[in-house]
C-alpha cells in the first residue's frame, strides 16, 4: 500500500512542478534540485511507518580521496557546528560525504514540510561545499 505520507508529499510535489521518483513500495520519494557551487543534489526521502516522520538523505555530497579521510572528519564536525537543520557525515564505506535530516511531520502539511527540509539541505550543501572542495583539494 506504501505510505500515505509520501503519497501526500507526491501530490504537493506535483502541484508545484517537482519531479520525483517514488519507489516500488510507496515508501520513499527521490527528487533532485539545482544548485550554484555543484551540479545539483539528489535527495532520497524515506517516510517513516506511522507516517509522523521522515529521513532526507543527500548521498554522495563529495567523494573523499583516501589519504584525506582523517582530516574531512574535522571539516565535517565543523559544517555541524556552523550549520543548523541538518549533519554531515562520513559513510566509510565508500569515503563519500553525506548530507542529512529528520524530521516530524504532520500528515495534512507533509508535503509542504518535506519540501521545506529538502530546501535546507539544497542550500546548506550549496554554501558549505566551497569548503568541503578547499579542505580537498586546497
Amino acid at each position: 500500500m506504501g505510505s500515505m505520507a509520501a503519497q501526500v508529499t507526491a501530490a504537493f510535489f506535483d502541484s508545484k512542478g517537482i519531479r520525483y521518483d517514488m519507489s516500488e513500495d510507496g515508501q520513499a520519494i527521490c527528487t533532485g534540485f539545482e544548485m550554484d557551487n555543484r551540479e545539483g543534489l539528489k535527495i532520497l526521502i524515506i517516510f517513516d511507518p506511522g507516517d509522523e516522520s521522515v529521513a532526507l538523505r543527500a548521498f554522495n555530497v563529495a567523494k573523499i580521496p583516501s589519504d584525506k579521510t582523517d582530516s574531512m572528519f574535522a571539516v565535517v564536525n565543523y559544517l555541524n557546528t556552523k550549520y543548523r537543520w541538518i549533519k554531515f557525515i562520513i559513510d566509510e564505506e565508500d569515503n563519500t560525504i553525506t548530507a542529512e535530516d529528520d524530521a516530524v511531520i504532520q500528515l495534512d502539511s507533509c508535503g509542504e514540510e518535506v519540501l521545506e527540509c529538502c530546501r535546507h539541505i539544497v542550500a546548506i550543501v550549496d554554501k558549505a561545499y566551497p569548503e568541503i572542495m578547499a579542505n580537498l583539494f586546497g
